[in-house]
């Protein structure tokens, strides 16, 4: 027990730190900005592009506070599920459609390749969208530019397999246990990924294993990512 107290103590204190860091750097930036626009340190004529870094780190907090709010969600409530039985193709096709935008300016393309129609699923459909969401983020995010995302959907028995795959920058092979951990980032996506939070993923495994399902990864550095998550298939 008190090891369990130990590591219990250790963990919060971890991600106290974890949380003042990563609430810290944008605060800094936007009162910094904002303070030398009021003091016109920074010329009229060019306060439109840090408006822009102010509205960009304003963002960052929002996701970052979403995030939490969704894992506290989970830590004290446990698996509060809604499962109904839905078209998981539409939902792919609506949450791919709002990163319409972020694709045509980064030239990527995204292709939707589903083995029928329509695949009716037995689940949470706002966490789904959630994972979805999660998972097109990073996809689109560690692409390169001038490249392609398949997002696939297959029937096998009694499951249904989700797919969504990039060919980006890929994961050292070194942090692919680690990626599922709170507030954890790759080196790589250290200087790549400006507004990550390192929650994405931890609220998708979480979300995922909450429904008793199970999500993989497969990548390759230099090759790309694929995510393969499976869900209940309504009968």
């Amino acid at each position: 027990m008190a090891d369990e107290l130990k590591s219990l103590d250790d963990y919060q204190k971890k991600f106290v730190a974890n949380i003042s860091h990563d609430f810290r750097s944008p605060l800094t930036s936007i009162r910094g900005y904002a303070e030398a626009i009021v003091d016109g340190t920074i010329p009229y004529e060019v306060q439109n592009k840090y408006l822009d870094i102010i509205l960009f780190e304003t963002e960052r907090l929002t996701k970052l506070t979403t995030n939490l709010l969704a894992l506290n969600s989970f830590d004290q409530k446990g698996a509060m599920l809604d499962i109904r039985s839905f078209d998981v193709n539409e939902v792919i096709r609506k949450t791919a459609a709002t990163f319409e935008g972020y694709c045509t300016k980064k030239r990527i393309v995204l292709n939707l390749e589903f083995s029928a129609k329509e695949t009716y699923v037995d689940a949470d459909k706002s966490k789904i969208q959630q994972v979805l969401y999660n998972l097109l983020d990073n996809a689109i995010k560690f692409s390169n530019t001038d490249s392609k995302i398949q997002i696939r959907t297959e029937e096998k028995g009694s499951k249904v397999f989700v797919s969504v795959k990039d060919h980006g920058i890929g994961i050292p092979k070194d942090s692919l246990k680690k990626i599922w951990e709170r507030f954890y980032k790759t080196d790589t996506s250290r200087g790549k990924d400006k507004k990550g939070t390192g929650l994405g993923l931890s609220i998708t495994k979480e979300i995922i294993t909450a429904h008793q399902e199970n999500i993989n990864v497969i990548s390759t550095e230099g090759v790309g990512t694929e995510f393969i998550f499976t869900l209940p298939r309504s009968d």
